[in-house]
Order: structure tokens, then C-alpha cells, then sequence
């Protein structure tokens, strides 16, 4: 008779790891969660990044959605502008599969980052919707809100 003599290894914990819905240039949404490839980000990119581009309807023409981190998530990296015809909008969150739905408007295209307990809303660029006393600010956003979107297309 055999006897055991070595307590059983548990397996090895996942360290804060985040998991996304991740697609690069599907067609809308449902598309993108249907078919995404569901495994973990890589270590250091820590949120799940969601860029969506709508038509002048509203209707989805391009959604992509990733991994990424800090540099690519940000609380001025995120928001809507209207570009053209086309309104792009982009959020960031770390949770897991927090990015099953897609930014379409300011009041969901955020920036939430569940360590600190900080959710963030970033104005418009549309100069529209921007207040008068704001539109340095909103200038700003609106670069910053282009750059990434610029990088993230790449």
C-alpha cells in the first residue's frame, strides 16, 4: 500500500489579471462578443479598452476591443467626438468583461478604474456641447481623445 506524503500544490492564482471582450474592426457589438477570443490580458495591460465608430444614424460601423494599458487608457482618453459624419466614441474599464457593451454617447463613454474607485466623464469636443468657459479644456480633450484614437487604429 502506497501512502500520499506530500500535501496537494494548490493551483496558482490569477494576480489581478482583467479578461476582455477583444475584436479588432467587426461590424457592431454583438458580432464582436460572439466571436471574441475569451483569455486573459497580458500582464501590464490592465484595462479593456473600446473604440466604436457610429454613422450619422447611429448606427455601429466599426466597434474594436482590446487589452490596454495605462498610456492607453486615461481619464482624457475617453469620450465621443464627432468627426465628420462619423461620431467615435471610447471607453476604458478593469473589471472583468467590463466592455460587453459599447460607448455611444458621453454618458457611457468613460473611464473607469475600480483600484482607486474613479469613474470619470470627460465633455464633449463637440464644440456644442462644450461650455463657453471651458473650451480650452475642451480643446484639450479633444486632442488628447484624437491622439488615441489615432494609436489605437494603428
Amino acid at each position: 500500500m502506497v501512502k500520499a506524503t506530500s500535501d496537494p500544490q494548490p493551483a496558482p492564482k490569477q494576480q489581478g489579471g482583467v479578461t476582455c471582450y477583444t475584436c479588432v474592426n467587426v461590424s457592431d457589438n454583438l458580432m464582436c462578443n460572439q466571436y471574441a477570443i475569451d483569455s486573459p490580458c497580458p500582464a501590464g495591460e490592465d484595462f479593456c479598452h473600446t473604440l466604436h465608430i457610429m454613422d450619422s444614424t447611429g448606427a455601429s460601423v466599426i466597434v474594436n476591443k482590446k487589452c490596454a494599458d495605462a498610456s492607453e487608457c486615461w481619464p482624457l482618453g475617453v469620450g465621443c467626438v464627432l468627426v465628420d459624419t462619423q461620431t467615435i466614441c471610447v471607453s476604458c474599464c478593469d473589471e472583468m468583461y467590463c466592455n460587453v457593451t459599447v460607448p455611444t454617447n458621453q454618458s457611457n463613454a468613460i473611464y473607469t478604474n475600480r483600484r482607486t474607485q474613479h469613474r470619470t466623464k470627460v465633455k464633449s469636443a463637440h464644440p456644442s456641447n462644450s461650455l463657453p468657459n471651458q473650451s480650452t479644456n475642451s480643446a484639450a480633450s479633444a486632442l488628447c481623445l484624437l491622439l488615441v484614437l489615432l494609436k489605437s487604429m494603428l
